[in-house]
C-alpha cells in the first residue's frame, strides 16, 4: 500500500509540472482529442446517462490507423488522471489514443466499478446496458466516430481495481471487441468455477458453458508481481481465494487451465510474471502496456 501512494502521489507531481492538464468541464467531447495532445473531455453514457470524465493522451499525430488503448483505473477513481504520465514511454513509441475513463463512486459506488456495474447491492444480475462493459464499448463508438479512425477493435489493459475488471470483462462479455486484454495485479477475481457463486464465480451468472469456451479463446494477459504478497483485510469469499494478489492471480489462472480441459477448448490467455515487483502502478501498469506488443 505505501508503494502505492508513493507512486500515486509521485505521479501527481509530474501532473501538476506538466501544466498540460486541465478541467474537462472545459471540453465538449471527444474531438478534443484532435485539438489537443492531453487532457480530457466528458462522455455522458447513453446507457446509463452517467457523465464520465474520459483523460486521454496520444501520439503527436493522429491519423485513420492510429490505435485505441484503453488504461483502467484502480479502486480509486481519481487515479484515472495519472494514466496518461505511466503510459508516456508508450505513446512514445506506439501510434495510438490512450484513454483513462473514470467511473466515480458517486455513480459506481463499493464494488460498482470493479465489478463492473454487473450487480446491484443485493448481488442481483443488471441490465446488460448498465454493465461497465457497454460503457466501454459505446465510448469506443464515440471516440472512433468523433476523430475517424478505422480500426473495429481497442486494446485494453487494468491495474489493481481495473484488473479486476477487465478479467471479468474477458470472462463475461466474450464478444466484447477487444484485440487483447491485460489485467495487472488484481485483487479478486470472478473464478472459472460453476461451484463458485457470481460476481466470485460462475454459478448464477451471466455466461453458460458455450459463451465459457468463447471466453478462453479470447487473447488475454495475467500479470502478477512476484512480491505483490501483503494485502489488507478482505471479505471471506476474497480471502477464500488466496492469502495474497500474487497467490489470487496464480489459482485463477490454474483453475481456468483445468476449466478449459473439463469444456474440451484450448485456453489461449496466458500468465507472466514480473520478478521484484509489488503493487506499485507504474511498473505494474508498464509491463501491461509492453504485453500488447508480445
Amino acid at each position: 500500500m505505501r508503494s502505492l501512494i508513493v507512486g500515486m502521489l509521485a505521479l501527481g507531481a509530474l501532473e501538476s509540472a506538466s501544466g498540460r492538464t486541465r478541467d474537462a468541464s472545459q471540453y465538449t467531447g471527444a474531438s478534443e482529442i484532435r485539438r489537443e495532445s492531453r487532457g480530457s473531455f466528458q462522455f455522458i453514457d447513453p446507457g446509463t446517462n452517467h457523465p464520465i470524465t474520459v483523460w486521454f493522451c496520444r501520439s503527436r499525430a493522429i491519423a485513420a490507423e492510429t490505435r485505441i488503448v484503453f488504461v483502467m483505473h484502480g479502486s480509486e477513481s481519481q487515479t484515472a488522471r495519472q494514466a496518461c504520465d505511466i503510459a508516456a514511454p508508450y505513446i512514445q513509441t506506439h501510434n495510438v489514443v490512450v484513454l483513462a475513463p473514470q467511473f466515480a463512486e458517486e455513480f459506481y459506488p463499493s464494488d460498482g466499478y470493479v465489478f463492473g456495474n454487473m450487480v446491484d447491492i443485493e448481488g442481483r444480475l443488471l441490465a446488460k446496458s448498465v454493465w461497465v462493459s457497454s460503457t466501454i464499448e459505446r465510448l469506443f463508438d464515440e471516440v472512433r466516430r468523433e476523430i475517424d479512425l478505422t480500426h473495429a477493435e481497442y486494446d485494453i489493459v487494468g491495474f489493481s481495481g481495473g484488473a479486476q475488471f477487465v478479467h471479468r470483462l474477458t470472462l463475461f462479455v466474450p464478444e466484447a471487441r477487444f484485440r487483447r486484454a491485460v489485467a495487472a495485479s488484481a485483487a479478486r477475481y470472478a473464478v472459472p468455477s460453476w461451484s463458485e457463486k457470481f460476481p466470485f464465480g460462475l454459478a448464477n451468472g451471466p455466461i453458460d458453458r458455450t459463451a465459457l469456451a468463447a471466453a478462453f479463446s479470447r487473447d488475454f494477459v495475467v500479470i502478477l508481481g512476484s512480491q505483490d504478497v501483503t494485502d489488507r483485510e478482505r471479505d471471506p469469499a476474497s480471502n477464500a481465494q488466496g492469502s495474497s494478489r500474487f497467490a489470487r492471480g496464480l489459482r485463477f489462472f490454474a483453475m481456468a487451465l483445468d476449466q478449459s480441459a473439463s469444456v474440451g477448448v484450448p485456453l489461449r490467455w496466458r500468465l507472466r510474471i514480473v520478478p521484484g515487483v509489488d503493487h506499485s502502478p507504474v511498473p505494474m501498469v508498464r509491463a501491461a502496456l509492453e504485453q500488447l506488443d508480445k
